[in-house]
């Protein structure tokens, strides 16, 4: 499994796609976070569905899954070390992307805890959110309607919680500022 592993991270780093991807959440996540707090997660997620959907994608659409599964037989197997590097990639790229934008809007006076609490509970989010892209375009086989379909469905969770939450008398500032 380990040898898996490491395959499918040596694929994933050598694709320029994967590079720029992450690029983009270092530079527009603290950004996003200097415009507002809650805005940064956000962008956040729109990349790691981007990085999660380019895995199984990029194999499909090259046809390179085809030496992949011939090397390997096992797909469970395969697909596991798929899902572990998706894992392990989302929770670094959240990790320091989210670090880097608390750095921008936090005041030095607040605990280190509740920043640290709160950023768990955005990477666990964002770990969620790769995984749901990462089973979608292992479904549709094709990276651009994965990451179509995926953000699409993320995006409607947000409106539908956010409509809910109003409904039921929550104030607007406070359900736009929580999702």
């Amino acid at each position: 499994m380990i040898r898996l592993v490491a395959a499918e991270w040596l694929k994933l780093r050598t694709l320029k796609s994967f590079w720029i991807c992450a690029g983009t959440a270092l530079v527009l996540t603290p950004a996003a976070a200097a415009l507002s707090g809650r805005l940064a997660a956000a962008v956040l997620q729109a990349v790691i569905i981007v990085v999660a959907a380019i895995v199984p994608g990029s194999e499909y659409a090259t046809g390179t899954i085809r030496t992949t599964l011939l090397a390997t037989p096992r797909r469970i197997a395969v697909m596991t070390a798929k899902a572990l590097v998706v894992t392990v990639v989302a929770v670094v790229l959240g990790a320091v992307c989210l670090m880097l934008a608390y750095a921008v809007v936090t005041p030095a006076d607040v605990r280190y805890g509740t920043v640290v609490g709160r950023s768990a509970v955005d990477i666990g989010y964002c770990v969620l959110v790769a995984l749901f892209a990462f089973a979608v375009t292992l479904a549709v086989k094709h990276t651009a309607s994965g990451v179509s379909l995926a953000l699409s469905a993320v995006l409607l969770v947000r409106l539908v919680l956010m409509v809910v939450s109003v409904m039921f008398g929550a104030d607007t500032s406070t359900a736009l500022g929580n999702l």
